[in-house]
């Protein structure tokens, strides 16, 4: 059980005094969910599912104080949420709102995550075609962020999943799949 013994290391770094001042408390809060609802749907352990909802709650009242900054976190932490209890639709729609607000409060590094997260859920339904898309626009906007690293490791997966003929080039010019048209499911 690493993922387990991971899981407690983890709230051991976190309650220690200075974990405040090595990460924010909301993005302790941020992380720590995604992080539960992500073990929740390994290990079918409740307890994680009930972690991840505490941390929405308390996403909640950061996005009620702040919406720019936190809105995203929270509805990426509500997709999360949605697909341990395998709401597809409302999945499909929190994904969508997530990248859509993380876009449009200028955080790549979060519209990347929130694309990669799409892209996994998008997988796991079954839907690969639009996985293959969430996956490259995640691509793309790792690279837009500069995290190169992330870029390769991607790279690297979509290669195993989809292909070696998969078209995973990222650089301004080249041809991507088109973006997922979120505004469109987002209104319905």
């Amino acid at each position: 059980d690493d993922v387990k013994q991971l899981a407690v290391a983890y709230d051991a770094i976190a309650s220690l005094p200075f974990s405040s001042i090595l990460i924010s408390h909301c993005m302790h809060v941020f992380y720590g969910g995604l992080i539960n609802f992500w073990i929740a749907r390994k290990t079918m352990d409740v307890i994680w599912f009930d972690r991840g909802e505490k941390a929405i709650e308390k996403m909640r009242s950061y996005a009620d104080c702040s919406s720019w900054n936190f809105q995203n976190k929270l509805l990426l932490l509500q997709a999360e949420q949605c697909f341990y209890l395998e709401d597809i639709e409302s999945a499909k729609r929190f994904y969508d709102a997530a990248i859509l607000s993380a876009q449009e409060h200028k955080f790549v590094h979060e519209e990347a995550l929130a694309c990669e997260l799409a892209g996994h859920f998008m997988l796991e339904s079954g839907e690969g075609r639009s996985s293959l898309s969430y996956f490259l626009l995640a691509q793309k906007k790792y690279h837009e962020w500069g995290a190169y690293a992330k870029e390769k490791s991607l790279e690297k997966y979509i290669k195993e999943q989809f292909g070696s003929e998969t078209t995973t080039e990222t650089n301004i010019g080249l041809s991507i799949p088109a973006e997922p048209d979120l505004r469109k499911r987002r209104a319905s």
